[in-house]
C-alpha cells in the first residue's frame, strides 16, 4: 500500500561502466584476477561495494527583504503612523534549479585492501591531471524501487564531478573486522526526476 512507511534500502545505483578510466580498469582487473572472487571486472566490483546515495535537497526558495509598515490604527499628530522595519518574505526570483543543492554522496563498504578506495582515489587524479576533464560525460542514474522489486521512479544526475572523498585513519588498536565506509562526493549541473508509467524490472 502506497501509505505505508517507506523502505530506503530499495534503490538501485551503479556507476556507468566507462566511469574508470581504461588505464585503471586495466591495472585493477589483474589484480582482481590474482585473487578468487565471482567479481573479476572492476567497475561490477566497484559497484558491489556502493551502501548508499544521498538525494539532494532543495532550499533557499525564500528571500527576505526588509520593509516599513503603515499602521492605520496608529496615527501620530494627525498622520498615520509606521510600523518599525520588518523583514518580509518573498518567492525567490532564481531558477529552482539553482536553489537544489547540486551534490550527492555515495558511501561505499570498505573492503580488504581497500582496492575500491584506491580506484576512487586514482580516478580523480586520473581525470584531473590525465584526462584533463574532471568532468563524466555519463548519466548517473538512482532507480526507486517499489516492493517488487521492480523500478518505479528514476533520477538522472547530469554534468557529474568528483568532488572529494573521505580519508581514511590506520590505527594498530584497530585489530577485529568491522564494517566501515567511506564517502565520495559527487557535484552535478543538471538533474532530471521522472516517475515511471511502467515500472521497469532492472538486471
Amino acid at each position: 500500500m502506497l501509505s505505508l512507511s517507506p523502505r530506503y534500502d530499495l534503490f538501485k545505483f551503479q556507476f556507468p561502466k566507462d566511469f574508470l578510466p581504461k588505464e585503471l580498469d586495466e591495472k585493477y582487473a589483474k589484480v582482481l584476477a590474482k585473487n578468487a572472487s565471482v567479481l573479476t571486472s572492476p567497475i561490477e566490483y566497484l559497484n558491489e561495494s556502493i551502501q548508499g546515495v544521498s538525494f539532494p535537497g532543495i532550499s533557499e526558495l525564500v528571500s527576505e527583504q526588509e520593509q516599513v509598515a503603515l499602521n492605520p490604527n496608529r496615527f501620530i499628530e494627525g498622520k498615520q503612523g509606521t510600523e518599525p522595519f520588518y523583514k518580509h518574505s518573498y518567492i525567490s526570483p532564481i531558477n529552482p534549479l539553482a536553489a537544489i543543492e547540486r551534490e550527492f554522496k555515495v558511501t561505499m563498504r570498505q573492503n580488504q585492501g581497500l582496492y575500491n578506495y584506491w580506484m576512487m582515489y586514482e580516478t580523480i587524479f586520473h581525470k584531473i591531471l590525465k584526462d584533463k576533464k574532471p568532468m563524466f560525460d555519463e548519466c548517473f542514474t538512482l532507480f526507486i524501487m517499489n516492493e517488487t522489486g521492480e523500478a518505479c521512479a528514476r533520477v538522472d544526475m547530469y554534468d557529474n564531478y568528483i568532488k572529494g572523498i573521505d580519508g581514511i585513519e590506520f590505527n594498530y588498536n584497530k585489530v577485529d573486522r568491522q564494517t566501515d565506509t567511506f564517502d565520495v562526493t559527487f557535484a552535478f549541473n543538471n538533474i532530471q526526476f521522472d516517475i515511471l508509467e511502467k515500472n521497469i524490472i532492472l538486471v
